[in-house]
């Protein structure tokens, strides 16, 4: 089982320090934060087997760190520390989401055997053992995505993925076919966890094994639905775009398998959808599919997106969509792409308020 993790956030110093040498001393490994949105994003990053967790702190207090977490599915358990020994804290607490407490001042002793108690606990919980599958499919994951993007002159390529919850069914990729060429592709997996991490890889590696100047987009996308189709789960499909861009051609050939229609925006400002292709993949192994091909020139840009994007919501329950993205694409005037999918990321994350339920994934070029 290894060391257990626990992630302490609390904001007056003296006791985070205390906490997180008592805990060292009986061998845990602790990280520490002094403030709600920090905690909330090393428990998200770092998988803790614990949170010992301040009620009262400044910005994100204690309860919403609670609530978000179990919100995103996060079943780790929380020991809620509070000051005062009032009941209705505790029952707040509780109700948001934590499993045990101790109140403030507490006998380091106490507050020991509680952590000991609580994982113990948690040792055969299932919802934690999916949980560490989950973690460990995301770490899959996370590999799959390109670490560097290859730049071909006189294109700018950049790419963002933000994973939900602790792992989704999003890629991109971009491939480097020849000196004046590239293949970028984005697809979305039907499902969450380890079996989307696995069908992912295997749509990478057969998407990478097929990809080259020779192979039409439609022929590309014929060849991996075939593979798809042989080891997709029952229900499962995935959604995906392919196009090749050859900047000394100056055309983009792309073919659509059931993928968001992406966005491109010519230099003289005309917004198509690029949506000529066929049926998602890994459904029927006869599908056929097209592909278009369309002029680029300087100035063009081509934005792709999952529907993490369009189908975020804000508190009121109001969806991101097509029209605000194609209102930003209009308004988006800078030289560079890199900035748009930063852009869009942004004014995403603005209107959600940091909320997302799906992943998200954007990636765009820009001709420049």
């Amino acid at each position: 089982m290894g060391m257990n993790r626990i992630v302490v956030i609390e904001d007056d110093p003296a006791i985070l320090c205390g906490l997180a040498d008592n805990l060292r001393a009986e061998s845990y490994d602790v990280l520490t934060a002094a403030d709600g949105a920090d905690g909330y994003r090393l428990v998200r990053e770092k998988q803790p087997d614990l949170v010992i967790l301040d009620l009262m702190l400044p910005g994100l207090n204690g309860y919403e760190v609670c609530r978000q977490m179990r919100r995103h599915g996060l079943a780790t358990p929380i020991l809620m520390l509070t000051a005062q020994s009032l009941e209705t804290d505790r029952i707040e607490g509780f109700e948001a989401g934590a499993d045990d407490y101790v109140t403030k001042p507490f006998s380091i002793r106490e507050l020991l055997g509680r952590v000991r108690a609580i994982l113990r606990r948690s040792e055969g919980r299932s919802d934690l053992a999916n949980q560490r599958e989950l973690d460990e499919a995301r770490r899959i994951q996370e590999t799959l995505m390109p670490t560097t993007i290859p730049q071909v002159d006189g294109l700018v390529i950049a790419g963002t993925w933000r994973p939900a919850r602790i792992v989704g069914g999003d890629h991109f990729d971009v491939l480097q076919l020849d000196d004046h060429t590239v293949a970028v592709c984005i697809a979305d997996v039907c499902g969450k966890g380890m079996p989307a991490a696995l069908i992912m890889a295997n749509l990478q590696a057969t998407v990478r094994a097929h990809a080259s100047l020779a192979m039409r987009p439609r022929d590309l996308c014929g060849r991996v639905n075939a593979a798809m189709c042989e080891s997709m789960p029952a229900n499962g499909f995935v959604s995906f775009f392919y196009a090749v861009i050859d900047r000394r051609g100056e055309v983009l050939r792309y073919c659509n398998a059931g993928h968001n229609s992406p966005v491109f925006r010519a230099h003289g400002g005309a917004l198509s959808r690029l949506d000529c292709g066929g049926g998602v993949l890994g459904v029927f192994r006869d599908w056929r599919y097209e592909d278009e091909s369309i002029p680029l020139g300087p100035g063009d840009r081509l934005l792709m997106y999952t529907d993490g994007l369009t189908e975020s919501r804000n508190t009121a329950g109001e969806e991101f969509g097509e029209e605000r993205l194609t209102n930003l694409m209009n308004r988006f005037q800078p030289d560079r792409g890199a900035g748009l999918t930063e852009e869009v990321v942004r004014e995403a994350t603005r209107f959600t308020n940091g909320h997302f339920e799906d992943d998200l994934t954007v990636v765009a070029v820009s001709v420049e």
